[in-house]
């Protein structure tokens, strides 16, 4: 899945010792993206700014909480590029 947007924030995350970049990506006016970057994928975003647009390759991830059983959705970004 190909997600195309401006992006509005960066954020580092260090969470238990899993490094990652978060970036909201605003698509249209009304929705946000919340994609996460991992691993060698956190250098790759290094190279962009707020209010650049992008292209992103996402993966969607699921996951169940062992503590709470809530359930969640990633997107885990696989490839970015200048849109």
């Amino acid at each position: 899945m190909t997600i195309t947007g401006t992006i509005e924030s960066i954020e580092y995350r260090n969470t238990a010792g899993h490094e990652k970049k978060v970036v909201t990506l605003v698509p249209d006016h009304r929705q946000k993206a919340f994609v996460e970057f991992r691993g060698r994928r956190m250098d790759e975003i290094a190279t962009y700014k707020e209010n650049d647009e992008i292209q992103v390759d996402v993966t969607l991830e699921g996951k169940i909480s062992k503590n709470s059983g809530i359930q969640y959705n990633n997107l885990v970004a696989f490839a970015v590029r200048e849109a």
